[in-house]
């Protein structure tokens, strides 16, 4: 349950984040105020999430290809010892498991924004 409220707690910073990321037109009285992006770059919650998700793959990618190596270096230090040999199994498996958590994120986020473009 408490993963479960951290998960959302961070859901709703990026939320919040990508609305302030907009840029909003309001008319105060007569006075039309615009507020622009302070991020700049975007004014679509689309191309915020493309945004973030330019920087995690730009800091991640360089973190898989390092994981993967050490992972290599643990089979070749295990030299056959099944505990070690477990452990260095455990770390690759885990570091695909978030090469491919990062390629969906990118995926679903490119099929959704698709999916909202061929709505208009």
């Amino acid at each position: 349950m408490k993963k479960i409220l951290q998960i959302r707690n961070k859901v709703e910073y990026l939320f919040i984040l990508g609305i302030l990321s907009l840029s909003f037109n309001v008319d105060a009285g007569g006075v039309n105020v615009k507020l622009e992006n302070p991020i700049g770059g975007t004014s679509t919650l689309a191309g915020f999430v493309t945004q973030i998700l330019g920087v995690v793959k730009t800091i991640a990618t360089p973190i898989a290809i390092l994981a993967i190596i050490y992972s290599g270096f643990l089979f070749v230090k295990a030299r056959g010892n099944p505990g070690e040999l477990e452990k260095a199994k455990e770390t690759l498996k885990w570091t695909l498991v978030g090469v491919a958590v990062l390629l969906a994120a990118e995926l679903l986020s490119s099929v959704v924004e698709g999916t909202i473009n061929s709505l208009k």
